[in-house]
């Protein structure tokens, strides 16, 4: 009986290391020329961004991209990460960055705000050779499991 026990309790291990692991996806991307590119994962998305806007502030050699995430799901998310990748007129990448959101965790049907910095000596070719960047979103979905 101990050995079925075990077993049970295993793939409800498994299960719940699943469902805590999930990584939500959603890529937006939008070029400094307003070009939009648009890719997303597979599957429902439950954590969206939305309001995104990119410039580098008058005098000052950082690239800033800010926005939103919209928590879609029935459960809240902790640890909300926004990354991006900078990618130049070739296709290729000149930078990355990441910013939480602010509040870090977002409780279900909010929203939270975040902001990425990524200052021109950490992009190759400097902040004029930005053409595009994608963003991906990332969180820690909390799921309370009762026995």
């Amino acid at each position: 009986m101990p050995l079925i026990h075990t077993s049970a309790m295993m793939t409800t291990l498994i299960v719940l290391a699943g469902l805590i692991s999930i990584i939500i996806t959603n890529t937006e991307t939008f070029a400094q020329n307003q070009t939009s590119l648009n890719q997303s994962g597979a599957g429902v998305i439950d954590l969206t961004v939305q309001g995104v806007s990119a410039f580098a502030p008058e005098g000052r050699d950082i690239y800033t991209i800010t926005g939103e995430v919209f928590n879609n799901n029935t459960f809240p998310f902790n640890a909300v990460q926004v990354s991006t990748t900078l990618y130049d007129n070739n296709s290729q990448v000149v930078g990355v960055g990441s910013g939480y959101t602010s509040p870090s965790g977002i409780q279900p049907g909010l929203k939270a705000p975040f902001k990425i910095d990524i200052f021109g000596g950490e992009i190759r070719g400097g902040i004029d050779a930005i053409n595009n960047y994608t963003l991906q979103v990332a969180g820690d979905l909390q799921v309370q499991v009762f026995q």
